[in-house]
């Protein structure tokens, strides 16, 4: 009878992809026809294909790239149905004062602290009551509310009285209010508090409520809680189906194996030193036999929330399966994990290197959502890099302020595509899509094929 790893390798290959991405267009008109993502993925492909062959792209891929393109700007800055984001990147581009504020608001976080730790320094109330004696309290007392509150106009006049009066005196606390009014941080804060009001700037901050919350905020924490949560309870789900694998391996294992799952399983540190690479892996189901040196990894899954999200972490996934692959030596590798300790063979590490442009076979993606409708043929990562490129932008502005630029001012997306190494990823966003959906399960139906497979072994 074929081994418990075998029949399980086997229901892999036999579960259905529900997540696979359908065929691109068979040429460029089609593609265009299809609208504007179908003509940009198309395009994006037929580059790739004809890099890979060392020979030049159709012109038609071009002409299709470009149109494509101006059709996703032209549709992200719509009033109606657009992207408040990219329509907040576009004003900020056209107009001066919002460049200006959007640089200071980025920056603003750090200036609040370095004035308010300036303003305790002098003028925190129990600095001031430890100072009762002097004079300066009654001209010192507001600052630090002032600073507290984020007035900052108000907090310079204020600096500026108590530098005047005789309260100030001469000596430490003249000296910090001298600093403070000098300060570049309080200026900054101050001119973005001018800007704020303007009508460039109003406008800018609507885009960016209307885009979501940002980062940080208490409407974010709130977002960010329940995907976590989702995503808890896919983890649960999943976890639940490989335990049922894992008891059907073991009584096809008749005591030769136990096999059993582990969860949340932490990189070794000797294991994940290189950068940007995964720290901890969702599940495995593990094979514990008598006298071996460690167990073996017979199935490897990483839980995602949608279907896009395998893509975005692909190559993420595959540096990580290449880290562990360096295992070396006899010795078991111990990976911390929900379940506890897990001794994992060096040689089952090893047997993670990603083949090719792949994972192996026994390394997928588990997802419990539905089924698209209509699969993204375009990565919404990359959407956003090609409307971020300096043409992109440049074109949307024109757009934006009522011109009528030509398709011919996108080419240089094009040619940046084909030859900037920053935008490698997005050339290759097909092949990659197809790769990490090719390794993506609903755990249902891998459990039903993994339940159909090692049924027919037995009444064979």
């Amino acid at each position: 009878m074929p081994t418990p790893e075998s029949l399980l390798l086997a229901g892999l290959r036999a579960a259905p992809r529900r997540y696979r991405l359908p065929p691109l267009p068979a040429h460029a008109a089609a593609a265009r026809a299809d609208g504007a993502p179908a003509a940009v993925a198309f395009a994006l492909e037929a580059l790739r294909v004809a890099q890979e062959r060392a020979a030049p792209p159709h012109a038609e891929a071009q002409e299709a790239f470009v149109a494509g393109l101006d059709a996703l700007i032209r549709d992200a800055l719509s009033p109606r149905h657009g992207d408040p984001a990219y329509q907040a990147m576009v004003l900020r581009s056209l107009d001066a004062e919002v460049g200006d504020y959007a640089t200071l608001l980025a920056q603003a976080g750090a200036d609040r602290r370095a004035v308010r730790g300036m303003v305790d320094a002098v003028a925190h109330p129990g600095r001031l009551r430890g100072r009762a004696a002097e004079a300066p309290d009654e001209r010192l007392a507001p600052l630090h509310a002032l600073a507290a509150a984020g007035e900052w106009a108000a907090l310079r006049h204020a600096v500026e009285r108590a530098r005047a009066g005789a309260a100030a005196g001469e000596g430490p606390a003249a000296d910090a209010l001298q600093r403070l009014r000098a300060e570049p941080a309080l200026a900054r804060l101050e001119r973005g508090q001018v800007l704020r009001d303007s009508p460039g700037v109003l406008r800018y901050r609507r885009l960016l409520e209307q885009a979501g919350p940002a980062a940080g905020s208490p409407e974010a924490a709130v977002s960010g809680r329940v995907a976590a949560q989702r995503g808890g309870r896919a983890e649960t789900d999943v976890a639940d189906v490989l335990r049922r694998i894992a008891g059907r391996l073991g009584d096809a294992a008749a005591g030769r194996a136990a096999y059993r799952v582990a969860r949340s399983l932490r990189t070794p540190p000797a294991l994940g030193a290189a950068s940007r690479t995964k720290a901890e892996w969702d599940a495995a189901i593990v094979a514990e036999r008598a006298g071996a040196a460690g167990a073996d990894i017979v199935l490897l899954a990483e839980v995602k929330a949608s279907p896009a999200a395998a893509t975005a972490d692909w190559p993420r996934m595959r540096r990580g399966l290449a880290g562990l692959a360096q295992a070396r030596g006899e010795a078991a590798c111990t990976f911390a994990s929900a379940d506890g300790p897990v001794h994992v063979a060096p040689a089952s590490l090893r047997r993670l290197q990603p083949p090719g442009h792949g994972l192996p076979e026994h390394v997928v993606y588990c997802c419990v959502a539905d089924a698209e409708s209509r699969p993204p043929m375009l990565s919404a990562a990359s959407r956003a890099v090609l409307l971020v490129e300096p043409a992109s932008l440049s074109h949307a502005g024109l757009l934006a302020a009522g011109a009528s630029p030509p398709l011919s001012n996108l080419v240089p997306v094009w040619h940046a595509v084909a030859e900037a190494p920053r935008l490698h990823a997005t050339r290759c966003q097909d092949r990659t899509a197809r790769a990490a959906r090719e390794a993506m399960l609903h755990p249902d139906d891998l459990l039903e094929a993994v339940e159909r497979i090692l049924g027919a072994a037995r009444g064979s």
